[in-house]
């Protein structure tokens, strides 16, 4: 392979990657500095705090703290002394009643602890969207196609990354200013889920060169209903704002993806279906394929994820930050600590129903991504079948 050749799996496949995975392990580290951040300000002992599980690479002792870096950067923790929890570290510190024990602080205090992570995770992506409007990601605005699925209505039709979609059908989508009609996305959208199986035309623009694409969408099952597919990552492009107006916007849009991934979680658990939901290869795949349209794209996709982290931790399973938060609650209404063995039993099967989870959700992202032979071949490995 030459040189040349190198470079160019380098850039495009290795270094996106690379942001993709340190990405990750970023927002885990975000998470486990909320925690540990309050415990330093309420004077709580941390034995540890580790970002990643398996084999570990690297490790520093930092004050009373041991900070380590593991092979595998898709969990971590912080060990708090006075607070039990499967899975976090070695426990030698957990039976520690003194001042700095986590037992010894008042409960508005435990409930900081417990929550920063949470906290955290919604600061960076209020940070990132804020950013995202600060610097902008084009000179002028547009429904742009960031990604193709091989094989797709959008891969048959023609379309490429970087095409900017102008008009679908008789609809606009930038009106006679240059500037993105209100809810262009939507609309572009509502055209594609309107229309299954059937042709629609899209203008778009392609360096500098207007094209028509006359182009027949595919159609998928969502919640019984037929829709159309494109097989398209769409994404509008945004424009720089002053200072504060990037600010308000920011938020108001961080608030917007709150509210549309609440619904989304209420919708799965209505629902009693995973269909929808995503596993930890989805996830890399998704985070790579971010990477690869630049900082922005990979920053503002972690945003997401860490939307999605800091109020999935919020449901009140004994695994999960709501789950101790619920704990701490019930045993300062009673006044006394819950039984040990009560307490542990909840946590052990919260982490078993994680497992199972993650082991489906991983069939479920195999399947989508590599197609059913592989899937079947994954199975077979983790001894779901024989």
């Amino acid at each position: 392979m030459s040189l040349h050749a190198l470079g160019f799996l380098f850039s495009t496949k290795l270094l996106p990657l690379m942001y993709a995975i340190i990405g990750f392990g970023a927002l885990i580290a975000i998470h486990e500095f909320g925690h540990f951040i309050f415990c330093k300000i309420f004077g709580i002992h941390t034995p540890t705090f580790s970002i990643g599980f398996g084999p570990e690479i690297y490790r520093k002792q930092i004050g009373k703290t041991n900070f380590r870096l593991a092979a595998i950067p898709l969990g971590g923790y912080v060990e708090i002394a006075g607070l039990a929890e499967t899975g976090q570290g070695e426990q030698a510190h957990a039976e520690l009643t003194g001042p700095e024990s986590f037992e010894s602080k008042p409960y508005w205090q435990k409930m900081c602890v417990i929550g920063g992570g949470i906290m955290f995770n919604l600061l960076f992506a209020y940070l990132v969207f804020c950013l995202l409007f600060m610097v902008g990601t084009s000179e002028k605005p547009s429904v742009m196609v960031a990604g193709i699925v091989k094989e797709s209505a959008a891969d048959k039709g023609g379309l490429k990354p970087g095409d900017a979609i102008m008009q679908i059908n008789n609809d606009k989508l930038i009106d006679e200013q240059g500037k993105l009609i209100q809810k262009a996305h939507e609309v572009l959208l509502q055209h594609i889920r309107s229309n299954p199986n059937k042709e629609i035309t899209l203008i778009i623009e392609r360096k500098n060169e207007t094209l028509t694409l006359p182009l027949l969408l595919g159609s998928r099952t969502e919640s019984g209903q037929t829709i159309g597919s494109l097989g398209a990552e769409l994404r509008t492009t945004i424009q720089r704002l002053p200072f504060f107006q990037a600010i308000a916007t920011g938020i108001a849009e961080t608030n917007k993806w709150i509210g549309l991934i609440v619904s989304g979680i209420k919708r799965l658990i209505t629902q009693h279906s995973l269909q929808d939901a995503g596993g930890p290869v989805m996830i890399m795949s998704m985070s790579f394929g971010a990477a690869q349209q630049g900082l922005m794209a990979l920053l503002t996709f972690l945003a997401l994820i860490s939307i999605n982290l800091a109020l999935l931790n919020l449901i009140p399973l004994g695994a999960l930050d709501g789950g101790q938060m619920l704990f701490i609650t019930i045993e300062a209404i009673i006044g006394r600590k819950m039984p040990i063995g009560l307490r542990n039993g909840i946590n052990i099967a919260s982490w078993l129903l994680f497992i199972f989870l993650a082991v489906y959700l991983t069939y479920k992202d195999v399947t989508v991504l590599f197609g059913k032979k592989i899937a079947v071949l994954y199975k077979k490995v983790v001894g779901l079948i024989k």
